[in-house]
This record gives structure tokens, C-alpha cells and sequence, in this order.
């Protein structure tokens, strides 16, 4: 395994528990949203939008589809992120196609 794959894998995974600890805290408890500040508030409102419009999960769709067909080492670490949001922030049905992708072009690195 190589240090890009590696690096590509860390990523994922501390964006997804950095992800899943912001949904959890801020996103899905909104009672203390509103003394926490509007950086906070307008965070919350960001990802709760790209919940509701699947915004996640195309993002890790195209980035999926740009990493199998263009490659190059920054759009892989640009998919893990956005597939670790997707996945995070239920928008799995397009985000695990972009994982899927993904993988196959990790395979080939």
C-alpha cells in the first residue's frame, strides 16, 4: 500500500468522524444552535441544504466519475473528502457510487 493511499484513507476517515460529530452536535440538535453563533448557524443551514438536495452525494458522484477518468493525486484526496461528507450526511445512495468510483481509480494508483 502506498503513502498516497494511506493519505487518501485518513481523509476519508477524519472527515467522515469530523463530519459525523458536526452532524450530531450541531446539525441534528439544533436547541443550542442559536446561541452558538452565526459562523455556527450558517454552517448547520450549509449542510442541512446539502442534505436535502443531495448536494453531497453528487459532489462525490462527479468527483467519483473526475478521479476514474482524469485521475491525479489532488482529485483523489478532493473525492475522499467529499465521498466522506456524502456518506456522513445521508446522502449515500449517489455518495456510495462515487465510493465505488473511487476505489477503482485507488486500485489503479
Amino acid at each position: 500500500m502506498s503513502r498516497k493511499t494511506l493519505l487518501a484513507a485518513c481523509i476519508f476517515c477524519l472527515t467522515y468522524v469530523g463530519c459525523f460529530y458536526f452532524r450530531i452536535y450541531v446539525v441534528d440538535t439544533p436547541v443550542g444552535a442559536a446561541e452558538s453563533g452565526v459562523l455556527v448557524t450558517a454552517l448547520r443551514q450549509g449542510v442541512l441544504w446539502g442534505q436535502l438536495f443531495d448536494a453531497w452525494g453528487l459532489a462525490s458522484l462527479v468527483s467519483g466519475v473526475l478521479v476514474l477518468f482524469l485521475g491525479g493525486q489532488a482529485l483523489v484526496y478532493l473525492w475522499s473528502l467529499l465521498t466522506a461528507m456524502a456518506l456522513c450526511n445521508y446522502n449515500v445512495d449517489l455518495g456510495a457510487i462515487g465510493l465505488v468510483l473511487g476505489i477503482l481509480r485507488i486500485v489503479r494508483l
